[in-house]
């Protein structure tokens, strides 16, 4: 796909317009919420996708525990990846209906890449018989996708979308892992906290599930307690890097992506939010392009641009150039392939890439 196409493709995610809203995905977080406390046998394939790819992962594993009694049983679960699908279409037929040989509900675990499964889904939709529940596991599908237009206009798909955490949605979820946990915090422990989370929902989870472990029995959790685990530079975040590739501060974002992978962050996560960062900088100086305010032009961002990060993204305008901006996007691109394709270790890949990319920002 040329980058063009690609760019086509994925600016329109960043764009308010009505046009994206009358396409309505079928479940938005409180509808699959009820989902998850009492499951519908009608459906029978599931589709969570976004550009967190944390709680995409999250959201997949909850839901295969509510189904079957051990995630990691071969005899439960069938892990397929799109690769193996689009070489044997007939074998996705052939999983849903095998038999589980301890009793019990089986489940279809697709691992999808950039691949075109919809073809296959939309046959399995169409003759679907009783088989298995079949689970997708995507990253950040356009709008106009095959696969999501597929499973959203379908009675017994479910496609959810899984998107970055805002204020709102980290404040939730910081209620919820104390109150699971029978802890409190105090209020400017609470305010430091938000500030130093990122957007990334398993990022955000695991630095509060460290501070719970930190305070031990204490109930309340303190304001040097946060400080202690988060730190004052902030939680690893996703951001970070983003950030430090567009600003070419390459001794952050080597530190940045060393913490990241020892955390077990994804590589291929890691470059996926850098082209969405880089698309939303093309955007922007796109419309400056045609006269456009930059103010103006950030407001179109969806999600916006967090309050913490906006003068940085403002300054990593004037840093790129069009050409220089689509030269990284390619880049990305074709380190995911490398990483997908080539069998070489994708955390070198990754860190090259970036490397590379954050050195020609002040070209």
């Amino acid at each position: 796909m040329k980058l063009v196409e690609i760019l086509q493709a994925n600016l329109a995610s960043f764009l308010d317009i009505e046009k994206s809203k009358a396409l309505a995905v079928k479940f938005n977080a409180n509808q699959l919420k009820a989902f998850f406390k009492k499951l519908d046998p009608t459906f029978k394939v599931v589709l969570f996708f976004g550009p967190d790819q944390g709680l995409v992962h999250e959201r997949t594993k909850t839901l295969i525990k509510l189904v079957v009694s051990d995630i990691h049983d071969p005899f439960l679960i069938s892990e397929l990846t799109g690769k193996q699908i689009i070489s044997d279409p007939g074998r996705l037929i052939d999983e849903t209906m095998a038999q589980s040989m301890v009793g019990g509900e089986r489940i279809v675990w697709i691992k999808l890449g950039s691949e075109d499964i919809s073809k296959t889904i939309e046959n399995y939709l169409k003759t679907n018989n009783g088989g298995s529940l079949v689970v997708i596991e995507a990253g950040d599908i356009n709008i106009r996708s095959p696969l999501r237009k597929i499973i959203e206009n379908n009675k017994i798909a479910i496609a959810a979308p899984c998107y970055m955490d805002n204020q709102k949605t980290i404040t939730t979820l910081i209620d919820q892992v104390l109150n699971d946990n029978n802890k409190k915090i105090t209020n400017d422990a609470r305010i430091h906290l938000i500030e130093s989370l990122g957007s990334d929902h398993l990022i955000s989870r695991t630095e509060i599930e460290k501070l719970i472990v930190y305070s031990g029995e204490n109930e309340n959790i303190l304001l040097s307690d946060v400080k202690a685990i988060i730190g004052d530079s902030g939680a690893i975040s996703i951001e970070e890097i983003c950030y430090c590739t567009g600003e070419g501060n390459i001794i952050d974002l080597e530190r940045n992506l060393s913490r990241a992978f020892a955390e077990g962050i994804n590589s291929i996560t890691v470059l996926r939010s850098v082209m969405r960062h880089f698309l939303k900088l093309h955007l922007v100086a796109s419309q400056l392009n045609n006269s456009g305010a930059l103010d103006q032009s950030i407001k179109l961002l969806k999600p916006p641009i967090v309050f913490l990060f906006l003068n940085r993204f403002k300054n990593q305008i004037a840093l790129w150039s069009i050409n220089n901006l689509e030269r990284a996007l390619q880049l990305l691109q074709e380190a995911e392939i490398e990483c997908k394709s080539t069998g070489y270790p994708v955390n070198s890949i990754c860190s090259r890439t970036l490397i590379r990319i954050a050195q020609r920002a002040k070209d």
